[in-house]
């Protein structure tokens, strides 16, 4: 940071920037329990729908990368700014769309920016305060970027019972609105502008690998050819991106060197899964209770409060756990909440009841929250300040594209089977091996224990 400042000011701006990101984040899956009825109202099926979510996370991973450069290249308030009147723009447009591809617009505006504002509050952050305090920050951002997604279900479904779908646009409205005035009135330029080159190709690349590869397994199912074509586009795509990266330009859109380092590079592929899991989770759970068990929008809702409480509360005390005493038993219990809750997932039936459905949800959010606070923190626990946005950046987009692809392959495996009960417990299986996955990845990375500084 350029200027001291003092702590009021610091906790001010800590408030508004989090207040601002919980909001776009939320909205990752603010649809999630309207989808069965935006099928029906739009015409379309489950796996055009689902892209109302995740092509929002998608758009996240790709906008993200971008964000980094953006933070560094422009002042932060004028950023800030014109991310939030974006997203608060988008808002309007899905307000008032009632097709398919406007409502899908709508989202990629919001995601877009949403994708921004969530980065700039974490890189912000993180230059804000002291490095002692790093595992409380985490734990308050991660109450954003886990804790919102987890309420989204919650809340959409509270509205859904009186409202129609269009008010998941118009609720967030006036919070966006009263942030961009507070913004505009007390939000200074903090950092400081550097004269960087952004590459144009690297950004067209980014977004149309990931892209294609995410989109490729939408149609593996239903339309395989056109699935084939895009995957390999996409992978031949992905990798001129990546070895872009790697080349000779000092102003790299993402920065892939720092994966050099083991914490850095082992968590983050821990929390590509953890996320993927979430998403993954709350997507396919909406789509049983209400088709499958019938129940409102409302009741969905209800069943997934507890958990999102749980995760919401757990986040700045796991923070707290992990500036004491490190993350390994953290893990270890979070890791266990999660195995234990794949089996009664996996054998969910039409006789299922509400209540064992509430106590599965909340275990599986419970470890979730103390697994992804607590491996987001370690991940950064090398990383130096000058590196602290490229690794936020970096981060992120693998996080995101990792919930994309996750959360699309869950969808794309309940689909499989004729019906739709054993496909949600193949999905729910699914996430009994992606738990096994982050297992093994907590054991090596145990069993090696790294102290190397960063290799940059």
């Amino acid at each position: 940071m350029e200027k001291t400042i003092s702590n009021q000011t610091r906790n001010l701006l800590m408030i508004l920037l989090l207040v601002m990101a919980f909001t776009a984040t939320l909205n990752q899956t603010l649809m999630v329990t309207a989808l069965p009825l935006m099928m029906d109202t739009l015409k379309v099926n489950l796996n055009t729908v689902q892209w109302l979510t995740t092509g929002y996370v998608l758009t996240l991973g790709i906008i993200t990368p971008i964000s980094a450069l953006l933070f560094e290249k422009i002042g932060n308030r004028f950023l800030f700014l014109t991310s939030a009147i974006i997203f608060f723009l988008g808002t309007i447009l899905g307000a008032v769309s009632n097709t398919f591809s406007l409502v899908l617009l709508a989202r990629i505006i919001q995601a877009a920016s949403g994708g921004i504002i969530v980065t700039f509050t974490q890189i912000l952050l993180l230059r804000l305060f002291p490095i002692e305090k790093r595992g409380v920050i985490i734990g308050y951002i991660n109450l954003v970027i886990s804790a919102a997604p987890a309420i989204g279900p919650t809340l959409s479904g509270l509205i859904l019972n009186k409202f129609n779908w269009h008010t998941l646009f118009t609720m967030t409205l006036p919070v966006t609105g009263v942030i961009i005035i507070l913004g505009f009135f007390f939000l200074p330029n903090y950092s400081e502008v550097k004269n960087i080159k952004i590459d144009t190709l690297s950004i067209a690349s980014s977004i149309f690998g990931f892209g294609l590869l995410l989109s490729s397994f939408s149609f593996f199912l239903t339309t395989p050819l056109l699935a084939a074509v895009l995957f390999i586009f996409g992978l031949i795509i992905s990798t001129f991106f990546v070895f872009r990266q790697l080349g000779k330009n000092k102003n790299p859109l993402l920065n892939i060197r720092l994966l050099k380092n083991h914490s850095f590079r082992s968590m983050t592929i821990a929390i590509m899964i953890i996320f993927g899991i979430l998403m993954g989770t709350e997507t396919i759970l909406p789509l049983y209770t209400e088709n499958i068990l019938n129940l409102s929008p409302l009741n969905t809702g209800l069943i997934m409060l507890p958990g999102a409480a749980v995760m919401s509360l757990m986040s700045p005390f796991i923070g707290k756990v992990y500036d004491k005493y490190g993350m390994k038993m953290i893990t270890i219990v979070g890791i266990v909440l999660v195995v234990l809750s794949c089996l009664p997932m996996m054998r969910l039936t039409e006789e299922t009841s509400v209540l064992s459905i509430i106590i599965v949800f909340t275990l599986r959010m419970a470890g979730l929250g103390l697994l992804m606070t607590s491996i987001t923190t370690e991940s950064f626990k090398q990383i130096s300040p000058g590196q602290m946005s490229h690794a936020t950046a970096l981060n992120n987009s693998l996080r995101q594209v990792g919930a994309s692809f996750f959360n699309t392959l869950m969808i794309g495996i309940s689909s499989i089977p004729a019906n739709f009960v054993v496909g949600v417990q193949w999905a729910f299986g699914g996430t009994l091996v992606m738990a096994a996955l982050i297992i093994l990845i907590l054991v090596l990375y145990f069993s090696k224990n790294t102290k190397n500084p960063l290799d940059s």
